[in-house]
């Protein structure tokens, strides 16, 4: 995803414009010649690291769709974990999320500072897990801009380039070098043949290849978790997949994916941009996680728009088209599996336009079907299961932790020892903070994770690990472990109000409480004043809102869940929306979780229904004389779309129930030193100015 919707703190954009040195003694005798007819870019020497050699170029894949590709090729030999013998390199495949290039895991230092005029800001996520990071251990990397996005043939017209007079873009039979939407069949397939011509080059381990990726490169990193070593074909469906095995281009070496290391990202690309409410992890007694297509969801409105325009619109931060998308059906040559522009605009039609659309059921398919959707691939039996280490943010409004949660439990229901650990911290997209120390906790338990895992160990990382949010004066940082998520929260707090009867009406126009916790416009922690509510309470509109005393110190670790009788009247269709707070003692109000669910009660008088939804997981400090506060509305514009059909809900006998610790948690382990990848070998003590810089694209990013 685009890297303005995750927000980093501005101490951690550093542009490094120098490095050390490594010595003769650290350095190949001659340094490695660039493959696949790619031109240098010069050398790198990390603070602390080796020097390694850049080489950027354009490079065919499978179709003919050119590619801007970087590859960086250690001049140190590489030493398998635990050895001391030098082998051939394994292969790190970065790939890259939605809107970036080949420079969003490339940086000059292993703390992840960003390549000078790239303008992909890594910061805190990048903190060793970078391409300086990997190939300083003697690794071989490969960053690369996904079809259809930039000189990929997309557009890049503040440099003067356009996919329409690029001829290698359309002068290949088959070729289709538009953006597809992570289909398994065209983005995924190009990381594995760029994977496997540096195979066939003789530069890496083609049994030792790591995926990761973040945001929209995290699903294709989950994809290849579990797609047990196949490419999918190109005649495949989502209700049929057919596959053949994963081999090198050109000397049809067999390819392994030895592991998975994806961060904040879907499972189920439905659900995560039109959630419907039947989403949950089943734990401490949240209901069942249920059907995420019927019925249609609510869209994430402002993501969605967000995430869409920023392939098409001129943007004023943004000014020049970025991506080539199909042309729209029934246009001559448009592709229907990825017709991106009627697939926006049909679903910004609303309810109930989208409900009875022709389009729907395919568009339903394609996105949460297997192609897209890594939660709708078969489970891969023993033998053929990739071990996964995966990230997932407590306070990413885009992909939910519950994005993590269900995968892992359909995995483990499957089979109880499937190979995949889980992180869980204030990561992702806005609104997490990314705290450096989290991602240094992260990262410090991944890279030991990945020597294990190189090493046929098994891994000594717990399966789950919870680090808390610390948005409130008060809040500390602490860790949890356990098997599951559930086992960490022993207790439930629950509250009840069976006496009241509260309504909630239909709006028309975004609410102040959704404006101000939009994380398209907003980035950090949501809080609002007492003052901010008081002066704004008449663009507030009509909502159910209930108000829970803390009377001693819990930790949230989980899903709030929600219980309700609504009479509903209006429709056929509607929503509620909700929205969890911690309320301090002055009154300001901090977002703790919220969440939508879609009522199709296809009539139009009132219908009474028993609503048991499970809120967006986090890991939230409560604090005693703060309360929660949880708001039943029909409108959280601008984060959701409302109901074009009005309605309005009476809501009785409600119960929340939080799953809880007591007290604030235990902080992170400290002193527990981080396993590298491959020993480091010694480099100078002193700073010296050198090294040759980076040469890469002036682009201002957003």
């Amino acid at each position: 995803m685009n890297r303005s919707l995750l927000v980093l703190p501005c101490a951690a954009l550093l542009v490094a414009t120098a490095g050390l040195v490594a010595p003769r003694a650290a350095r190949a005798a001659n340094p490695p010649a660039c493959p696949l007819s790619l031109s240098s870019k010069g050398e790198v020497s990390p603070p602390g690291g080796n020097t390694f050699e850049v080489c950027g170029g354009r490079v065919r894949s499978f179709d003919g769709t050119p590619l801007q590709l970087d590859v960086s090729l250690p001049e140190v030999p590489y030493y398998p974990p635990g050895s001391s013998t030098p082998a051939t390199p394994p292969l790190m495949l970065f790939m890259s999320g939605w809107s970036n290039d080949y420079c969003q895991f490339e940086s000059t230092t292993l703390e992840g500072s960003a390549v000078s005029g790239c303008g992909d800001f890594i910061g805190n996520p990048g903190w060793h897990w970078n391409n300086a990071w990997f190939a300083s251990q003697g690794w071989v990397t490969i960053t690369y801009t996904p079809r259809g996005w930039y000189d990929s043939c997309g557009n890049d017209l503040a440099n003067s380039y356009e996919n329409a007079t690029d001829s290698t873009c359309s002068d290949t039979t088959g070729e289709e070098s538009w953006v597809h939407l992570y289909d398994r069949r065209w983005e995924i397939r190009d990381a594995q043949y760029l994977a496997g011509l540096l195979v066939d080059a003789g530069l890496v381990n083609p049994q030792q290849i790591v995926a990761s990726g973040d945001s929209g490169g995290g699903g294709p990193s989950w994809d290849m978790a579990l797609t047990q070593d196949q490419v999918v074909r190109l005649d495949s469906t989502p209700a049929s997949v057919d596959t053949q095995p994963w081999t090198s281009p050109v000397n049809h070496t067999p390819m392994h994916l030895a592991a998975s290391l994806r961060m904040f990202t879907w499972t189920d690309l439905i659900d995560s941009l039109m959630p419907n409410g039947t989403a949950s992890d089943g734990f401490n007694g949240a209901p069942a996680d249920g059907d995420h297509q019927s019925p249609v969801g609510v869209e994430k409105e402002s993501y969605v728009t967000g995430l869409f325009a920023k392939g098409v619109s001129n943007v004023p931060s943004y000014p020049y088209q970025t991506a080539q998308y199909s042309k729209p059906c029934p246009a001559l040559g448009c592709d229907a599996t990825a017709d991106l522009t009627t697939w926006f605009a049909d679903i910004n039609a609303g309810e109930p336009s989208f409900a009875v659309n022709p389009d729907t059921p395919t568009i339903l398919a394609q996105v949460g079907g297997q192609l897209r959707s890594p939660l709708a691939i078969p489970v891969p039996p023993p033998g053929k299961q990739i071990p996964i280490f995966s990230i997932q943010g407590l306070t990413d409004p885009l992909f939910p932790a519950d994005q993590t949660l269900m995968m892992l439990n359909r995995l483990k229901s499957a089979y109880a020892n499937y190979p995949v650990w889980t992180f869980f911290g204030d990561l992702g997209h806005s609104y997490a903070d990314n705290p450096l120390d989290v991602w240094q906790q992260a990262h410090g338990e991944a890279n030991t994770w990945l020597s294990q895992v190189l090493q046929g160990l098994t891994p000594s990382a717990s399966p789950v690990t919870v680090d808390t949010t610390r948005c409130v004066t008060g809040q500390t940082l602490s860790s949890f472990s356990a098997a599951t998520l559930g086992a960490v929260a022993t207790q439930q707090l629950t509250f009840s109000d069976t006496t009241s009867s509260q309504m909630s009406t239909s709006a028309v126009a975004a609410s102040y409480e959704g404006t101000q916790t939009d994380p398209i416009a907003n980035i950090g922690c949501r809080s609002i004043t007492a003052s901010q509510l008081s002066s704004n309470a008449s663009s507030i509109p009509a909502q159910a809102v209930y108000s829970f005393p803390i009377t001693s110190d819990v930790t949230l670790v989980g899903g709030p869940t929600v219980r309700v009788d609504a009479a509903v009247s209006g429709g056929p269709s509607g929503e509620v929306d909700a929205r969890l707070w911690d309320v301090d003692a002055a009154g300001n109000q901090t977002l703790i979780s919220r969440g939508a669910y879609r009522i199709d009660d296809g009539m139009s008088t009132t219908t009474s229904l028993s609503l048991d939804f499970e809120l967006w997981p986090n890991a939230w400090q409560l604090q005693t004389g703060h309360s929660v506060k949880l708001e039943l509305t029909q409108d959280d514009g601008p984060v959701f779309r409302p109901d074009n059909e009005q309605s309005s809900i009476t809501f009785t006998n409600l119960t929340l129930v939080l799953p809880v610790v007591q007290g604030s948690g235990s902080p992170p382990p400290s002193g527990v030193p981080e396993v590298p990848l491959t020993p480091l070998l010694p480099v100078v003590a002193f700073a010296a100015v050198g090294g040759v810089a980076l040469l890469a694209r002036r682009r201002i990013r957003t």
